[in-house]
């Protein structure tokens, strides 16, 4: 921990809100919360942290995203820091893009759960496919052609009737599909040929 550089980082925050550059102004604070390393700052740094926490929260950016002022209290760095740079994302509006190793991993467990279902579904075990299926939604965010994927290994393994609750879903967050109106189609006539 370099308390002399957090004390220049804290020092500069109140210029930077008066030159109006408060995202700026919020990464010196973030910056200096996480210079200390997760412990609690020292004792004459605490006064400095409360200026500059209290010079953000009376900044008109703030309070339109947070009607409460949030205080300095010493032992709660880590907290600070997580609300601050939770803070700062929404600032450079960023809060909802992921970084490249997040989304990578996501997309891996999305791809791993997929291929597990459909080796299950492969050794006709249905309800371990399913729950694979299930546990691959965990990490859905905007990969829509899962449910097609999912939807087309149950029609093709005959659970038509698990497959039309994939398209179902997909139809619901996509109403328009092309594909998964297909699939539906599909499974619907292979359903009716299987019951005769």
């Amino acid at each position: 921990m370099n308390a002399r550089k957090i004390r220049e980082d804290l020092g500069r925050i109140r210029t930077c809100i008066q030159r109006r550059d408060y995202p700026r102004a919020v990464f010196l604070l973030t910056t200096a919360l996480h210079d200390l390393g997760g412990l609690q700052a020292p004792t004459d740094l605490r006064g400095d942290f409360r200026t500059a926490i209290a010079d953000i929260c009376a900044d008109p950016a703030y309070k339109k995203e947070y009607s409460q002022p949030v205080a300095y209290q010493p032992g709660k760095e880590r907290e600070l820091l997580a609300f601050f740079n939770k803070f700062y994302k929404q600032v450079m509006g960023q809060e909802d893009e992921e970084d490249y190793e997040a989304t990578l991993q996501r997309k891996l467990n999305l791809d791993r759960c997929i291929s597990d279902g459909k080796a299950f579904l492969a050794e006709r075990k249905v309800h371990e496919a399913d729950e694979c299926f299930t546990e691959a939604f965990k990490y859905y965010k905007n990969e829509f052609a899962a449910y097609g994927m999912i939807a087309r290994a149950l029609m093709e393994a005959g659970e038509y009737v698990r497959a039309l609750g994939h398209v179902k879903k997909g139809l619901t967050e996509k109403p328009d599909d092309a594909e998964l109106r297909r699939i539906a189609e599909e499974c619907l006539r292979l359903r009716a040929q299987a019951n005769r």
